[in-house]
């Protein structure tokens, strides 16, 4: 495997999913990442619970998700010595990451303007609710609120007059962590060219906006949201319903080079070849309940499987509509192992969604080539305390010390 980013020291403050997961990246990228946590640990530590999942010390798999290959130090930084510990390691970081709030980080010492005056060398980036600037902007800030429901994703992506969507728990966060780590890597490249850090903001409010950036145009121009299948952006691009009760989605952007297509070998109405009411785009749009009516009864005449024959005769884009747990045993998932098994504390095994990128310098490419590295779980709480003061030149003695004053903690 190649590790871009190997030789690399982040120093990861951060909790729940958004921070943690932006360090996963990075560290499945090579860096060597040292999470940082109070003495209870982070909060995620116990949101398994709201899905069913185990968070025993032991079998942790959502706390894995986002903290895997990372090393662990416990550190009380409501102690002046805990806080001295924490500026030893930033003396020779790369990157500071943290989703603490900005009042937080002041009182702590960690804002951008001290930590850039003692340490100009360090990238120092902070991910928040809804960006530095504006009334929300100390706002405590989740997933649900900045990302689904102030950006409107949680009201217009839903089905036209049912209730908002009930967010899937970090589906945001998992997005904007892939922007945090993609400003690190790009403060990295800068660094390598003039030796300085510099500050990185990145907000769940402004990725939704930027993730809707589409809807943000066609908005300002009358298209309105949300909507109806029944009557939707496009009618050739659209959910439809099997005999078998399964649903396949179509997406036939060209529409007039596909439309006859449709009609003759989808839908079996070769009556409506070249139908002015449906063979502009314009005109399709127009009557965009009465075509989707039509396709609709086509796929309800035929099982999932027949309509897939016939889709990919056709050459027309489409795939079937599945549920998350369907992708535990996806062929192109598990072959891409975009879906890995990994081996908790106590030998069982959780399947788990791996970071997306993958690096090789290789060719021919095969896959042996880009397989994700889990090279240890997520550490438990000061799993690696002692371990880390060591390497950074602490004594024995100095940390028996620290130990019993709970400056730090380890896990025996």
């Amino acid at each position: 495997m190649f590790h871009p980013l190997k030789g690399v020291k982040v120093i990861d403050l951060t909790y729940f999913v958004a921070g943690p997961g932006a360090a996963k990246i990075l560290a499945d990228w090579g860096a060597d990442v040292i999470k940082v946590e109070p003495p209870f640990g982070d909060p995620i530590r116990s949101s398994g619970t709201s899905l069913k999942a185990p968070i025993d010390e032991d079998c942790n798999p959502l706390y894995d998700t986002y903290n895997a290959n990372k090393r662990g130090l416990s550190l009380n930084l409501k102690t002046k010595e805990g806080q001295s510990i924490l500026d030893t390691l930033l003396e020779t970081a790369d990157v500071f990451v943290s989703s603490y709030r900005t009042g937080a980080l002041k009182r702590l010492g960690l804002d951008y303007e001290t930590i850039n005056k003692k340490y100009p060398h360090i990238i120092w980036a902070q991910l928040n609710g809804y960006g530095d600037f504006g009334p929300a902007k100390d706002n405590p800030g989740f997933d649900v609120v900045a990302f689904w429901a102030r950006s409107g994703a949680m009201m217009d992506f839903a089905e036209k007059d049912t209730s908002p969507i009930n967010a899937p728990y970090g589906f945001g966060d998992a997005t904007t962590s892939c922007s945090l780590a993609g400003g690190i890597a790009a403060a990295l490249f800068n660094k390598a060219q003039t030796g300085k850090g510099c500050k990185i903001m990145v907000s769940l409010f402004a990725q939704a906006i930027w993730n809707s950036s589409a809807l943000v145009v066609a908005t300002q121009y009358g298209d309105e949201y949300p909507k109806t299948r029944k009557n939707p952006m496009s009618p050739v691009m659209d959910s439809f319903k099997c005999a078998d009760g399964n649903w396949i989605y179509i997406s036939i952007l060209e529409h007039e080079r596909y439309y006859n297509t449709l009609m003759k070998d989808i839908a079996g109405r070769p009556d409506l070849v070249d139908d002015p009411r449906f063979y502009k785009f314009a005109d399709a749009k127009k009557n965009a309940p009465e075509l989707v009516e039509i396709i609709g009864q086509a796929f309800a005449g035929h099982t999932r499987e027949e309509m897939e024959e016939r889709l990919k005769k056709a050459d027309i884009a489409y795939d079937c509509i599945r549920h998350v747990k369907d992708t535990l045993t996806d062929p192109q998932a598990l072959e891409n192992e975009y879906i890995v098994p990994v081996m908790n504390f106590d030998g069982t095994k959780t399947k788990q969604a791996m970071t997306p990128v993958r690096f090789c310098l290789l060719e021919p490419l095969s896959a042996d080539d880009i397989k994700p590295t889990v090279n240890c779980p997520a550490p438990k709480i000061g799993q690696d305390s002692v371990d880390i003061l060591k390497e950074y030149g602490y004594t024995e003695e100095a940390i028996e010390q620290y130990l019993d004053k709970k400056i730090i903690t380890r896990n025996k």
